[in-house]
């Protein structure tokens, strides 16, 4: 292959900002997680991941001066024996916080757990790519695990490029300031704890308006005004775009305690319609910093939320999409639920994210730690799923 036919993209300006957060927030990863029945053949798995990677170079980048360039090399394939997921504190998991092997600079790997329930484990640095792009490759990696072609994401587009080619609607960016605060409150870090907490919960129940209605119940309980922030995936503006690139950008929620989810709702509309999230590229000013300033800066933010509870805003809530298990299914094996794990963050105290699969809403978050966090979080998850499971209209026929 030519060196000029090699796939490449720039690294964005966002995608700066996520390198120091390896070391601030480890191991700031995306993480897909598909428990299931049957077996998977290891062999079989790696060659699929091959082979879907090749349709899809953005799962096998390296940094490269201020590109990503394709290695050409597969992402690893790991298999961890007489290993499950070990619920409920799943920030003592240690397959879920390691750093991707098997070199410095992976940015992607599969992880088969081979204790029952089987889990398939698709890993991946935010830098290169965003939840749908995750969300992309593994359905690839599963297409071929039945005999199928997997789609081509040959298109080497990062987000800034997009957005230049889009326009962006009238309107100035979102002004990011410490002021807001969480659900789950405040509370100092402490040397000997987890600086971030990873919970779950199965909500036996479906229907829209999951990221409304989660803002909602996350404004009602925190203290003042909240700022959600819900990440848009900017494919919507080109449906022949092909890419599993980090192509997604933040809509904002202002609410009030007390407000209805269709309040959060009506705002998730209007900045939809109005293409809102286009004129979000630069909405701080600490892309253009260097590198050592913006990692103080981060560590700063941090600071300030834990120690006083002032936060650029009070949660990120993410759906990443609904899923036909069946559809899924490979030879062998049959997929029981999708579960999404987010990474974690030092500007933001709780980062959800949620998927639809079989009659049920997964709901996952990361927290950031501190006295009395872990109790309020665990309390305000019980809340969240009480309050879908009796508003939301769907549930599992048994």
């Amino acid at each position: 292959m030519g060196n000029d036919s090699i796939f490449r993209r720039p690294i964005s300006p966002t995608e700066r900002m996520y390198f120091p957060m390896r070391q601030l927030a480890p191991p700031f990863l995306m993480q897909a997680m598909i428990h299931g029945e049957g077996t998977i053949d290891r062999e079989a798995l790696r060659q699929a991941v091959a082979v879907a990677s090749d349709a899809c170079p953005g799962a096998r980048l390296r940094r490269m001066g201020g590109e990503w360039v394709d290695s050409g090399i597969a992402p690893a394939v790991r298999v961890v024996d007489r290993h499950t997921v070990q619920y409920p504190d799943l920030e003592t998991d240690h397959v879920l916080t390691s750093p991707i092997g098997p070199y410095p600079g992976a940015t992607a790997e599969v992880v088969l757990l081979t204790a029952e329930p089987v889990t398939l484990l698709f890993r991946a640095f935010h830098g290169v790519m965003d939840g749908m792009g995750m969300v992309l490759w593994m359905t690839n990696v599963l297409k071929v695990l039945r005999g199928e072609t997997p789609d081509a994401m040959p298109d080497p587009v990062a987000d800034y490029q997009l957005v230049a080619r889009i326009g962006t609607p009238p309107g100035k960016a979102t002004l990011p300031l410490p002021k807001y605060r969480s659900a789950v409150g405040r509370g100092r870090q402490e040397p000997d704890r987890p600086r971030h907490l990873l919970r779950h919960r199965t909500i036996d129940a479906t229907g829209s308006g999951g990221v409304a209605r989660v803002a909602a119940i996350l404004a009602e309980q925190t203290e003042g005004p909240s700022r959600i922030m819900m990440p848009v995936d900017l494919r919507r503006h080109d449906p022949q775009l092909r890419s599993t690139a980090n192509l997604a950008l933040p809509l904002f929620l202002d609410l009030e305690p007390g407000q209805d989810w269709t309040v959060a709702k009506a705002q998730l509309k209007a900045g939809l319609a109005q293409r809102r999230e286009l004129n979000q590229m630069d909405n701080s000013g600490l892309v253009r910093i260097p590198d050592l300033v913006g990692r103080a800066i981060l560590r700063t933010t941090n600071w300030l939320g834990s120690q006083y509870g002032r936060n650029l805003a009070s949660a990120i809530v993410s759906h990443v999409g609904v899923f036909d298990l069946d559809a899924l299914s490979p030879p062998g094996f049959r997929p029981t639920t999708i579960r999404v794990v987010p990474q974690h963050s030092v500007a933001m105290p709780l980062l959800f994210g949620l998927v639809e699969s079989g009659g049920k809403t997964e709901l996952s978050v990361s927290c950031r730690n501190g006295v009395g966090i872990e109790a309020r979080l665990e309390a305000l998850l019980d809340h969240i799923v009480a309050r879908l499971e009796q508003e939301l209209p769907v549930r599992e026929k048994l």
